[in-house]
């Protein structure tokens, strides 16, 4: 797995992943985002066209683990992600994140267009 973190969009940071996705990857995607600067004032778009997700049920619960020790300074910080995937298997693992996720300080939403995606970062 490999990624790239694009911090030059004004609104969010655009994490673009591609290869296997799999867990130990991910973790480290997220660590760097997180420990970015810019993290807590601007939204993510996670965009996974480009790969293929290998992850189980047992992953996506530790991912989600791994995540809720976040605690932000500030109860007020961009918590939007938007999770661009390719199909419908891939939606529906993300979808199922997401229900994991849901006690979590973060907004997450799938998408399969990347055009949505955005205008739902950058809507209030």
């Amino acid at each position: 797995m490999e990624y790239d973190l694009n911090t030059s969009i004004e609104k969010y940071i655009e994490v673009t992943v591609s290869g296997l996705v799999d867990k130990t990857g991910l973790i480290a995607a997220i660590s760097e985002l997180m420990n970015h600067p810019d993290y807590t004032q601007k939204n993510t778009l996670w965009n996974f066209y480009e790969s293929s997700i290998d992850l189980n049920i047992g992953d996506l619960k530790e991912i989600s683990e791994v995540l809720s020790f976040y605690k932000p300074e500030d109860k007020k910080f961009a918590n939007k992600s938007a999770i661009v995937v390719p199909g419908e298997m891939h939606k529906a693992m993300v979808d199922l994140f997401i229900s994991m996720s849901k006690f979590l300080p973060f907004k997450y939403k799938a998408f399969r267009d990347k055009e949505k995606a955005k205008a739902f970062l950058q809507s209030l």
